[in-house]
């Protein structure tokens, strides 16, 4: 049973609620819980990036945002994100359905400084599932529905590419290569 600031705090991520994100924090909660059925702060935030990036991908198909536009969207994210981080989040925490946690989330909306702030943080880029895929093959068949070395960047949007892109520039491998 959570606490009540730590449900305020699950709330106030999701909200996108900054100022309750970092009072909760500087008052010294813990953000190192576990909500039942969403998993650790720190994943809930990272699942949160999902929205910016249904938010990119549409517009893809609409009237392609600009980068700053893209960038103002996502601030708010990256801003919980830290916050998280400064409060001393464990960021190797898996989620409630024990995938890959917030590395995996944040790669799999495509959120290239999310995914390069957690990999300065000492984040594993190569743990594997429950079905022995790493993140990068699991993202690239996410994507494409194939390994990353088969992948044909003609048809990658911009951010999916540089993603994972990203994380093999920073040691991820495919789940071929550690096998």
């Amino acid at each position: 049973m959570l606490t009540a600031q730590q449900q305020l705090l699950v709330q106030a991520i999701e909200e996108l609620n900054l100022p309750q994100v970092q009072k909760l924090l500087a008052d010294g909660l813990d953000p190192n819980f576990i909500d039942p059925e969403k998993g650790p702060p720190i994943s809930v935030a990272c699942d949160g990036l999902f929205q910016w990036w249904e938010l990119v991908s549409e517009a893809y198909q609409a009237e392609p945002m600009t980068e700053q536009q893209k960038q103002e969207a996502l601030q708010v994210h990256l801003e919980i994100l830290d916050a998280l981080i400064q409060a001393k989040a464990n960021l190797h925490l898996w989620d409630a359905e024990e995938l890959y946690g917030p590395l995996w989330d944040a790669a799999s909306a495509a959120c290239v400084p999310a995914v390069k702030r957690l990999l300065d943080e000492q984040v594993d880029p190569n743990s594997k599932d429950e079905d022995g895929l790493t993140i990068l093959s699991s993202i690239s068949d996410l994507f494409f529905d194939c390994e990353f070395d088969e992948i044909d960047w003609s048809e990658a949007l911009p951010e999916e590419k540089e993603t994972l892109q990203l994380l093999r520039s920073r040691g991820a491998k495919m789940s071929k290569e550690l096998a």
